[in-house]
């Protein structure tokens, strides 16, 4: 029989990962502070809970997502919360973005009650959390992690059990930073071609098949000449996701360089008003500052 579901935090991303279970023919409770995230979950047969308390008690797999590590920490560590109220043998899986010493302080407390507990982060945005292709970053025990991978899977074929809790967060760390930095580099190119004369497709279509290519040059059809900077991955996250990158570059004595010069260009969006657009909107920053327009030419 199919493990009974719980999901907190239904938003951005969260929504089409809980949706994705659900199709999966999982049976589910859901919350979110905002009630109206919860609807279409409602109607597709979630059942809605009135808390995080009411979740985790009626179900044997809770997965959360939330926006940062005090969200995550409350959620699950403080009195009444989700480690407090788990049964013994319930598998708690987050699958937010935050500094490794979250679960590193969560996974004690839940072993000390008879809970497992996982990390998961994922990556892909809500493009990849609709279309349940991300990847998932896993750290902890796998015994738990071998239980729970039918319901992971229902959200992305790609996990990856990478170490003990605090690993999963340190590769999507390392991973963020990456994505960022190929994309500001691309954008940079891009908009110093187009400033030269040059069609942006070609730029795309030249790159693409030479030793610049990345992932990152996708967004030059998809969002920077049509202009779509809807979120699928905001800036304030990435701006985030960069803090954590430093902060364990910081405590590792790692000396790191491209990783502050991206998140510049995130503050640098996010002082501008853009921290709830999608990160490639940092497009618009750097062609103000090139004078250049790349979806116009000059």
């Amino acid at each position: 029989m199919a493990a009974t579901v719980g999901f907190i935090g239904v938003g951005n991303m969260g929504n089409p990962m809980a949706s994705n279970v659900l199709k999966a023919s999982f049976a589910m409770t859901v919350f979110d502070t905002n009630p109206k995230a919860m609807e279409n979950l409602i109607q597709a047969g979630a059942r809605r809970a009135g808390s995080p308390r009411e979740v985790v008690e009626s179900s044997e797999i809770v997965l959360t997502s939330l926006p940062a590590s005090p969200d995550v920490e409350a959620v699950y560590l403080e009195p009444g919360g989700l480690v407090d109220r788990a049964k013994p043998g319930t598998i708690l899986i987050d699958l937010s973005s935050v500094l490794p010493s979250t679960p590193r302080k969560i996974e004690p407390r839940a072993k000390a009650r008879g809970v497992h507990f996982l990390e998961a982060p994922v990556s892909g945005g809500v493009s990849g959390a609709r279309a349940a292709t991300l990847a998932i970053m896993v750290g902890g025990d796998a015994e738990p992690l071998s239980r729970a991978t039918p319901v992971l899977r229902a959200i992305g074929p790609n996990i990856f059990h990478v170490g003990p809790v605090g690993a999963g967060n340190t590769v999507k760390a390392i991973n963020n930073m990456m994505a960022s930095v190929n994309s500001c580099a691309m954008m940079e190119g891009l908009a110093l071609g187009v400033k030269a004369g040059l069609d942006p497709m070609t730029i795309y279509e030249v790159v693409k098949a030479s030793s610049g290519g990345s992932k990152a040059l996708e967004r030059i059809p998809k969002a920077l000449i049509p202009r779509d900077f809807e979120p699928g991955f905001k800036v304030a996250l990435m701006n985030k996701d960069l803090d954590t990158f430093n902060t364990i570059a910081k405590e590792l004595h790692v000396p790191v360089s491209f990783a502050n010069v991206a998140q510049r260009y995130q503050q640098a969006a996010l002082a501008a008003g853009l921290g709830e657009q999608d990160t490639s909107v940092i497009m618009t920053v750097i062609e103000r500052l090139a004078a250049v327009k790349v979806s116009g030419g000059r």
